[in-house]
Formats: structure tokens, C-alpha cells, sequence
């Protein structure tokens, strides 16, 4: 992509996931559902969907959390125990959660 001429949206994209951080995220099990990378006083949580149908699916924080979609800032509330987010098919979606 030429990065001169990316829209202002898809430029903002990108500069969340600079400077790379060179932390992966650790699976459970081998699905590869759920992945959850510790940073820091922040937790982000990896959920993939390997079906084709939207599914819902959980994780559990370690204490009570702000939750954020990562990709659109929108802010999906304080939780604690366990979180569920319903993931498109064959989508994912990345949390950050903080503790509250």
C-alpha cells in the first residue's frame, strides 16, 4: 500500500499496532479461540472464529476490567468474571482490557 494515500481511518489502523511489540499471544488449547497477551497493566484478549457462523466467546479477566475494541476504540464497558463477545464468521476481534 502506498501509505502516502491511505484514508485517514485505515492510517489510524496502523499506527495502533506501532511500534511492534514482538509479544504473541498464548492459546489455551489447540482451537486457537481464545488468545490472551499480557502487556504491562493491560490485558488483550485474541478471539477468532473459525466457523462460519457468528458464535459467542468467552475468556476470563483477571479482575475487574475496562474492556475497549482495539481496532475501533469503542468502549464496551466494566466486567469482571468472565467476558463474552459474539464474533462474525470466520472474523475475529481484539480487547484490551485494563483494570478498573
Amino acid at each position: 500500500d502506498d501509505l502516502t494515500r491511505l484514508d485517514p481511518s485505515r492510517l489510524a489502523m496502523l499506527r495502533r499496532l506501532l511500534p511492534p511489540t514482538g509479544i504473541a499471544a498464548r492459546f489455551a488449547d489447540d482451537s486457537l479461540q481464545v488468545g490472551l497477551i499480557e502487556r504491562p497493566g493491560r490485558l488483550e484478549a485474541c478471539l477468532f472464529n473459525w466457523d462460519a457462523q457468528p458464535r459467542t466467546i468467552g475468556f476470563d479477566l483477571p479482575s475487574e476490567c475496562a474492556v475497549q475494541d482495539f481496532w475501533t476504540g469503542a468502549d464496551l464497558g466494566h466486567h469482571e468474571g468472565r467476558f463474552v463477545a459474539v464474533v462474525p464468521g470466520h472474523g475475529a476481534r481484539l480487547l484490551a482490557c485494563t483494570p478498573a
